[in-house]
């Protein structure tokens, strides 16, 4: 579908509030609304439903296999994924933000920004983010957990990043646990015989997550540096947040959406080994207090985590030896949808939460994250009548697998658009669909 669009009768839900409007699409651009003159162009009918700006996945997980998980994101209204680089052993930031490039370009179905992970941080250099500026880069991550894999950055190596990052004018987001006492609890309960799945969750308890917010905030604050902190799951770690806001420094937070639908009790069955995360499930209480959270303004972001392959680590007889992640990115906002107006979020509140924000930290807004006059005509129209039953076997990310399975959810999406381009039309894959861009420029 191209040319001119008219999108009819739908709830369109704006930066300003929700209107019932017809929505006027010209090329790959929203032109206005309540369009006048000629209806000559294909017409949508959105009576009955909202129309919503296309959802932007801040987390993100999915080189390896970007044809199938921006498939996924596409039937679950996320038109702009944010994607992690995956570097190799001995490659550096920048070379392996070039080759994500390459494996998105052709295969993507929605569009795609990448977000540079640093993978060895003792070697990363002023030129290594210089470089990564003048790729264009909006965003770099580091961990300040697993050793193991070689990616926990020191307290002098994130004071450094975060220095560079007001000059070169990238954020940093920050995954906070606290690696070295995972690696002394990890220890503890092996020596103890405890090697059951369940253990994996208990070796990163709430406090390792609150001790590494709190640091990363306070070495931000000597930085003088805006951080993102990725993935958010306790309540301590958000009374960190709101506390460091108070203190007029700059702090974004991000909650995945399985620590908003999922719990800790998961652990205590027999498919524990199905829920493992990094940062685990938490408590009820951890739960409720994130969904306050979000409700009063705390979270910006809702994001999935989404692994398109879970990480598998060497293979062992316990518990750190076993698979974890979760695939998420189609079932983000369906499920943020359904439970958030379940609890009397408003609609407007959840295009915040899935869209709008996540553009203006990363950077774009207001091309995206927004339905405006000029704006990418991203579109998502969510018909909250239906109610249907998540089936693992029905998502499109090609796993068969689903935490969510069997949840039953209000609401169901009907048309996803793409700049204009229908992509997405009643559960249907539109054609190829492999119009997605690489929103990092070619060098």
């Amino acid at each position: 579908m191209s040319g001119r669009l008219i999108i009819r009768g739908g709830r369109v839900v704006t930066p300003g509030g929700v209107r019932r409007t017809d929505i006027e699409v010209s090329g790959e651009r929203v032109a206005g609304f309540d369009p006048r003159g000629s209806r000559d162009g294909e017409v949508i009918d959105a009576r009955g439903c909202y129309v919503l700006p296309g959802g932007i996945d801040s987390h993100t997980h999915l080189l390896g296999d970007v044809a199938s998980g921006t498939r996924s994101a596409a039937f679950g209204g996320t038109t702009t994924a944010l994607c992690f680089t995956n570097p190799r052993p001995g490659e550096s930031a920048p070379n392996a933000l070039i080759r994500g490039r390459r494996e998105v370009e052709g295969r993507a179905v929605i569009d795609v920004d990448l977000h540079a992970i640093i993978g060895e941080p003792g070697r990363i250099s002023t030129a290594d983010l210089e470089h990564l500026k003048r790729l264009g880069v909006r965003a770099i991550k580091l961990f300040l957990a697993f050793p193991e894999q070689g990616l926990m950055a020191t307290d002098g190596c994130l004071y450094e990043v975060l220095h560079a990052s007001v000059r070169h004018g990238f954020l940093v987001k920050v995954h906070c646990e606290n690696g070295g006492v995972i690696a002394a609890l990890v220890a503890d309960h092996l020596a103890r015989r405890r090697k059951g799945p369940a253990y994996f969750a208990y070796s990163r308890p709430p406090d390792v997550e609150d001790e590494a917010i709190g640091r990363t905030l306070a070495i931000a604050h000597l930085a003088h540096a805006p951080v993102y902190l990725t993935h958010m799951t306790t309540a301590g770690g958000i009374e960190r947040v709101r506390a460091a806001r108070a203190n007029g420094q700059m702090a974004y937070s991000e909650v995945c959406i399985h620590h908003l639908l999922l719990d800790a009790s998961l652990y205590r069955g027999r498919r524990a080994s199905r829920f493992l995360v990094a940062p685990p499930l938490r408590s009820r209480e951890n739960v409720e207090a994130l969904w306050s959270a979000v409700a009063d303004g705390t979270v910006d972001t809702i994001a999935s985590d989404h692994s398109q392959m879970r990480y598998q680590p060497p293979l062992t007889n316990d518990f750190t030896g076993l698979p974890y992640g979760f695939a998420g990115i189609e079932l983000r906002l369906p499920l943020l949808l359904s439970e958030g107006m379940r609890r009397g979020l408003s609609i407007r509140r959840i295009a915040q939460l899935s869209a709008t924000r996540p553009a203006q930290v990363f950077g774009l807004y207001p091309r995206k994250g927004a339905i405006l006059a000029g704006s990418d005509a991203d579109l998502v129209v969510w018909d909250p009548r239906p109610r249907w039953e998540v089936k693992a076997s029905a998502l499109h990310d090609g796993i068969g697998a689903s935490p969510y399975s069997g949840m039953t959810l209000q609401g169901s999406i009907r048309y996803v658009f793409l700049r204009g381009r229908l992509v997405v039309d009643d559960g249907e894959l539109v054609g190829s669909s492999l119009s997605g861009r690489c929103l990092i420029p070619a060098a």
